[in-house]
């Protein structure tokens, strides 16, 4: 079982928000309900990047260190 954010992060909610400002989605009306889900599960990913962060294999030398770079650190 996740353990669910109660309040997610002003930066989620950032990245979230910017749903609505995308070319394909801006004729749907902004529901904040939706964008506060949308966050929360922004910082559950965020969080799991974080935890990856920690294994050796995403430093530097490591075997993921690039895709860490070009995938992981942008989102953080």
């Amino acid at each position: 079982m996740t353990e669910q954010i109660i309040e997610p992060s002003r930066k989620a909610q950032e990245k979230a928000a910017q749903i609505w400002y995308m070319p394909t989605t801006s004729s749907i009306a902004f529901d904040p309900i939706l964008e506060l889900e949308i966050a929360r599960l922004i910082d559950q990913y965020r969080e799991a990047l974080i935890w990856c962060s920690g294994s050796a294999d995403f430093n530097p030398g490591g075997q993921a260190h690039d895709g860490w770079n070009k995938i992981c650190e942008p989102l953080l």
